[in-house]
């Protein structure tokens, strides 16, 4: 099975630690708008031989066609409407 991931920051990253761990797919596809960030991915492959085999690949939304699942864990930072400011006790509500 193939899983796709748009977004590698932190919930992302948290998710294909978790489908690597528990062997849920045989490839996962991570899109991430800066293409530069990999580290997520290097730090799943360092520890994948621990677990079962499965191929994880930096990809682009065609890489996502057929895949069986697809998590989109980013998100659009808006910085207009205040819900970044973290004394604010409406936050994300202002969306």
């Amino acid at each position: 099975m193939k899983i796709g991931i748009v977004g590698a920051g932190k919930v992302g990253s948290a998710c294909a630690l978790a489908a690597v761990v528990r062997g849920s797919a045989r490839n996962i596809v991570i899109v991430d708008r800066p293409k530069t960030r990999q580290g997520g991915r290097d730090d799943l492959l360092y520890g994948s031989p621990l677990g079962p085999k499965t191929e994880i690949v930096d990809g682009d939304y065609d890489d996502l066609a057929d895949a069986a699942l697809v998590m989109i864990t980013g998100r659009h930072q808006r910085k207009s409407c205040g819900a970044t400011d973290r004394n604010d006790p409406q936050g994300r509500l202002r969306f």
